[in-house]
């Protein structure tokens, strides 16, 4: 799903036993080792989607809302192993406030005893988002341009593990996608802006892997780390020639039963002539997406986890961020610090998932994330 969406379970959770029969809410929607909310065995029942709501609370869009399918597949002949790593697929949309909108749909799945891991997805919308340093003067590192984005895209990967039950895994990804950025603002004047022009991506991906997380959801112990080199071609088709870096790392460290210590590092790079929409940004919560932007970015962010109570935990977060613009006349560095507090409940005990709140900020910035799993999930 893309990353200006989060999924509100909560919801779902409350709603269903409402709507279901006594043994129906006995039987799918309790846990019978502690009798609390659990909606492992619903999510683990064959051929059944669930009906999701989505809260868009991003303040780069907008507040928004929409609907999605998720549908979970346990590989329960996989054992523990399988319900910590399950296979994926969800379709949805979101509207948001500023007129955004969105249609989805993803799959990420397992084959061969794990060794195969593909991922395809599918999307298109209209995203209305303000973009700065686009000039060629420092001001305008502050200075927002608004721009109409109508985009469509296709993404397809296919990972192959070095060994079998290694972390070490080597893949190949095919992006494809076709964009028109268009002014919103009429008195945008700067000299060489984008405006009805489509553009189109056609882009293969190197892509390395060391996953060793003791669950897709809530990690509480592991390593993740994914190193991706990507080039636009316009032997593939595309009117952009480019290329782009990007190494994240997340790990996790179990404390002691209740708490846990997360961490996740990231960094990328672009080259001249990337299209001004795919230049790094910083990513961190309580930060506007789009709002520090550069040719290149690198942020970290650490959280703690506190399993006080039951399945109920509190999370608190602290993130640093940079990123770098060089032009023919100016370069420039800015920074932005942010911090997040919130809460989790483990939602689904048999997949780990935990799910909640969280409250970011930054500089002058507030902003409300619903959480299903860990913030930085990664299928």
């Amino acid at each position: 799903m893309h990353p200006l969406s989060r999924i509100l379970l909560f919801a779902v959770a409350c709603a269903f036993p409402v709507l279901a029969t006594a043994e129906e809410t006995k039987s799918k929607f309790r846990d019978p080792e502690d009798g609390q909310i659990d909606l492992s065995q619903f999510l683990a029942t064959p051929k059944r989607f669930m009906p999701i709501p989505l809260v868009v609370t991003e303040p780069a869009i907008g507040y928004g809302g929409g609907l999605a399918g998720m549908f979970i597949r346990p590989r329960k002949q996989a054992g523990e192993a399988g319900f910590a790593r399950p296979n994926i697929s969800a379709a949805g949309g979101i509207y948001t406030e500023n007129g955004t909108w969105m249609a989805f749909a993803g799959d990420s799945s397992h084959w061969l005893d794990e060794r195969l891991q593909t991922l395809a997805a599918v999307g298109g919308g209209q995203l209305n988002l303000d973009f700065y340093g686009l000039g060629d003067a420092s001001a305008s590192l502050d200075e927002p341009i608004a721009y109409e984005l109508d985009a469509s895209m296709l993404m397809v990967q296919g990972n192959w593990k070095l060994k079998p039950k290694s972390p070490w895994s080597a893949g190949l990804r095919y992006i494809y996608a076709q964009v028109e950025p268009s002014l919103r603002d009429a008195s945008a004047i700067l000299p060489g802006l984008l405006d009805g022009e489509t553009l189109k991506i056609s882009a293969t991906a190197a892509v390395l892997e060391f996953d060793s997380r003791n669950n897709l959801f809530t990690p509480t112990d592991g390593i993740y780390a994914e190193s991706v080199y990507l080039a636009s071609r316009d032997e593939l088709g595309a009117t952009e020639e480019f290329e782009r870096f990007q190494q994240v790392v997340m790990g996790w460290i179990p404390v002691s039963d209740q708490w846990t210590l997360g961490m996740r590092g990231d960094y990328q790079w672009t080259s001249d002539g990337t299209p001004f929409f795919l230049r790094p940004y910083i990513k961190l919560r309580g930060v506007a997406a789009m709002r520090y932007q550069g040719d290149e970015m690198a942020s970290a962010e650490i959280e703690a986890r506190w399993q006080f109570h039951g399945r109920w935990s509190l999370v608190g977060a602290g993130g640093y961020g940079t990123a770098h613009s060089e032009r023919e006349l100016f370069s420039a560095t800015r920074d932005v610090w942010s911090g997040a507090v919130g809460f989790r409940y483990e939602l689904a005990r048999l997949f780990r998932m935990h799910a909640g709140l969280d409250v970011g900020f930054s500089s002058g910035e507030t902003a409300i994330y619903f959480q299903v799993g860990n913030a930085w999930f990664r299928p």
